[in-house]
Parts: C-alpha cells; structure tokens; sequence
C-alpha cells in the first residue's frame, strides 16, 4: 500500500502562542496544562511527508517543553485540537524508544512497541482511504493511505522506518536539527550511502568553515 506523499498541512504564519490552565485529572486532583493555540494568521501548507526524517526530528527535539515549542513554530500543530505540549512529550518518547530500537538491530522491539496503543491518548492513527498510481508499478493503480493530521505523518514515517529497515542520522553541522535516512530504501526515494554525515551542501559547506576557522585560531 502506498502512502500520499502530498499530503498537506498547514501551519500559522503569525506563529504560536502557550497558555496555563488549571483543570483535574481523572482522579479530581488538579494539575497545570499547557496548551498550544494558534496566533490566527495566514496559513501557509507545506508537504510532511517530503521531508525525509522528520519523524526523527520530532523526536529529538520535542521531549523538552522548548522543543515543542520550537517544532510547532516550524512546523504547526500535531493536530487542529487539542494540543497540549505533555502529549507532545509522550509521542515524542514513544517515537524516540522506537528509533533507539531500530539503532540497536531490534526490529521486532520496535515493532511491538509501534503496536502497543495502550499509553496513546489518541491510538489508532486517523487515516483516509484513496486509490493512486502505483509507484513501484508505472501504468498501474494501487490503494492509498492519506493522513488527517501531522501526528499521523510522523507515525507513518515511523512505520516506514521500520518496515523498510532504514538507518537515520542526525546532521553532523552543530546547531542542524534535521535527520536524513541512509541505506535501503523505497523505490520512490532517494539512496544515500552511509557515508552521507549532513543533510544538504549549505550544512556540509559551513561544517567545513567552521572547522576551518577553529583550526586557523589554534595554529
């Protein structure tokens, strides 16, 4: 089955904003949530799924409460509502254990924890149903699945991840964020070989100059 490449979500131009309320819990104890709300500006759509690793990226950054932060004014909201930064934590450990699992060799560690629903808030990923050009069979059509939000992008990208058996790294440019996969992968994709260590020239070209201005300081 193929998945919509195409997909798109949108995210406010104008940005973010987090606020604090007071509510309870299913026990009647009180708590402070944090919530995510949109400042109302113009949308601007961007393609998810094109960007390579930004499971990963999500994953890495979004298990601290600035890191959410900093995901959503790049990249919007996991969902239209609700959207509490803890939630974001949560996914963001499942999908990082996941990867450490694929790090190791344990594919099938991944995979039963990729299964176990028990601790999502929001389990079974919210998917369309759509029919397509196939893109392992040119002339011919095959089934689609569409995501409805970009929290089922990302576990999609996870699910490739594991199904395909690709290896991911994170740039090695200090201050990058992005993540890019290496090794076998889908006929739709680029290969990249496990030499690549960043993810575009720009990050290549400033690793090295600034090696090299660190190496002209200490001469």
């Amino acid at each position: 089955m193929d998945i919509d490449l195409k997909f798109e979500w949108k995210l406010d131009r104008d940005g973010y904003d987090t606020t604090r309320e007071s509510v309870r819990d299913m026990y009647g104890r009180p708590y402070e949530r944090e919530n995510i709300l949109a400042r109302g500006g113009p949308e601007l759509g961007y393609r998810p799924l094109e960007i390579d690793g930004l499971w990963l990226q999500f994953a890495d950054t979004c298990r601290s409460r600035e890191g959410v932060r900093q995901f959503v004014r790049k990249f919007g909201p996991l969902q239209d509502s609700p959207n509490v930064v803890h939630y974001y934590q949560g996914v963001a450990e499942k999908l990082w254990a996941i990867w450490q699992f694929l790090e190791a060799g344990d594919r099938r560690a991944a995979i039963e924890l990729f299964n176990d629903e028990r601790n999502d808030s929001y389990p079974h990923p919210m998917m369309r149903m759509s029919i397509g050009e196939s893109a392992e069979r040119p002339g011919g059509f095959a089934p689609v699945l569409v995501p409805d939000r970009l929290e089922d992008a990302l576990r999609l990208q996870a699910l490739q991840a594991i199904t395909e058996n690709k290896q991911f790294r994170r740039c090695r440019n200090d201050g990058c964020v992005n993540w890019f996969g290496y090794g076998p992968s889908a006929p739709h994709r680029q290969t990249y070989t496990k030499r690549r260590e960043f993810c575009s020239d720009r990050c290549r070209i400033a690793w090295g100059r600034r090696n090299k201005r660190e190496a002209l300081s200490h001469a």
